[in-house]
């Protein structure tokens, strides 16, 4: 697992684990560093990364 908060975030996103799920304390760096990293992830992520045509309800563009 990684060590850095940031790393651990973007891993969270890569393992299909929600944004809600971060354990650090709201107002700490951790917790800023792990949010950047879980959205970097999603930043990320390449334009057809969900095969089955169905996004996450906070996903749904309009």
């Amino acid at each position: 697992m990684a060590t850095d908060a940031f790393q651990q975030g973007k891993l969270a996103f890569q393992n299909n684990v929600p944004k809600s799920a971060c354990e650090y304390p709201v107002g700490s760096t951790l917790r800023t560093e792990w949010m950047e990293g879980w959205t970097q992830g999603l930043n990320a992520r390449p334009a057809d990364h969900d095969h089955a045509g169905g996004r996450h309800e906070a996903e749904t563009r309009h």
